[in-house]
């Protein structure tokens, strides 16, 4: 959603209240749509001394696969955001949100802070034991039958050295 801040940028107001939700269920991350549920952003947008600063809390479900065990889940995820706002400048800076027109683009702009956000590695918990790399049993569910002493094939020829 594009929202007009000019009465903040031209001091008619010094406070926009935000909240909005966003539908980012096409956002793509790790070739998978983690976004199925609405993203939730609240928060206000300031004028002061000159400067206009958006802050905001943005509340998401990740939905994902874990890397391990490839079993789904999801997790609630929640980061504060605050950037500064200008209609132009003459440098270019990550730290400033350049608007066209005073509009500002709430998706684009919460789709770059998710992408920050969102987890490298997709653990459905963090003592996830995955699977069983030669029979593929999830060992979260419990031991499997395999000996784990077999050794790699292509070291069995050292082993055979060694005895």
């Amino acid at each position: 959603m594009k929202w007009n801040l000019q009465a903040l940028f031209t001091g008619e107001a010094v406070h926009l209240p935000l909240r909005d939700e966003l539908d980012l269920s096409d956002f793509e991350f790790q070739g998978q749509q983690p976004l199925k549920t609405p993203v939730l952003v609240e928060g206000a947008v300031h004028a002061a001394g000159g400067i206009v600063i958006l802050r905001v809390t943005v509340t998401y479900k990740f939905h994902g696969h874990c890397d391990r065990c490839l079993a789904p889940f999801e997790r609630d995820g929640r980061f504060d955001a605050e950037h500064i706002l200008v209609t132009s400048t003459e440098e270019e800076s990550d730290d400033l949100v350049v608007l066209d027109h005073y509009m500002l683009d709430l998706d684009d702009l919460i789709q770059a802070d998710l992408w920050m956000d969102l987890p490298t590695k997709s653990l459905c918990r963090n003592d996830c034991r995955g699977l069983c790399p030669h029979c593929g049993k999830d060992l979260n569910e419990g031991l499997c039958g395999c000996s784990e002493k077999q050794v790699d094939p292509r070291l069995e020829a050292l082993r055979q050295w060694i005895d």
